[in-house]
């Protein structure tokens, strides 16, 4: 039994910590039906793989999601997302559009939109879960900049006029793991998502964790009842 009480006390201290100190784990965020799949505060980065002109003096760019929260949108009732886009040139990051690179979301009115400075450069990072491509395409399409296309998990903006951007979207995690820019057959910059800054396997943020440490208390409660009762016969 002593033994049984230090491996149980050794798992939950160990869970514990980690719901502490796991600062990587981006979380969800869920107002009413709508899901975003990004904590407040939350930072996630791209590497820069691919760049030409001002772009090739940028190692990474960053997106840290500063408000979350329910408001009214063009008359819709919808989850605002506001961003910070964060370019890191030159050994400092130099924010982009602090706090109003914004998202709006309503899951109910199957309604999605992103202020300009998204659309007018298909630079769309995070998108809601689960992951409806024809909405996301819709939206876009519907400020009149680009055109889009589907292939498999990846989305195609092509504006006619010698501008493409191809984003690869992760459909389980609603992140953009490819943003590749191309124009008239240069490439711009392609970024690639930086998997060691996040953790995106954690199942309801630290929810989970608590779920288990619960979990295990029980089973450790049942089989100590279990021991006893068995010892006393």
């Amino acid at each position: 039994m002593k033994a049984l009480k230090k491996i149980s006390a050794i798992i939950i201290f160990s869970l514990i910590l980690i719901s502490i100190f796991n600062i990587n784990a981006i979380g969800t965020t869920t107002i009413g039906n709508s899901t975003f799949p990004v904590e407040e505060g939350k930072r996630i980065r791209w590497n820069s793989v691919n760049a030409s002109d001002w772009y090739e003096e940028v190692d990474f760019t960053q997106v840290r999601i500063t408000d979350i929260y329910n408001d009214t949108y063009d008359n819709k009732l919808c989850m605002i997302v506001n961003y910070t886009l964060e370019y890191y040139h030159k050994f400092n990051w130099v924010p982009q559009y602090t706090n109003s690179f914004y998202m709006a979301y309503n899951y109910s009115l199957n309604f999605l939109n992103w202020s300009e400075e998204g659309i007018k450069n298909g630079n769309l990072f995070i998108f809601p879960t689960p992951v409806n491509f024809t909405l996301i395409g819709d939206a876009i399409e519907r400020e009149g900049l680009f055109n889009y296309t589907v292939d498999d998990n990846k989305l195609i903006l092509d504006d006619a006029n010698l501008t493409i951007v191809e984003l690869v979207i992760n459909t389980t995690t609603g992140i953009s793991e490819v943003i590749e820019k191309v124009y008239n057959s240069t490439i711009m910059y392609r970024w690639e998502l930086n998997r060691d800054t996040i953790t995106i396997v954690v199942p309801y943020g630290n929810y989970f964790l608590i779920f288990t440490i619960c979990g295990i208390i029980a089973i450790i409660s049942s089989y100590r009842k279990k021991y006893h009762k068995s010892f006393l016969n």
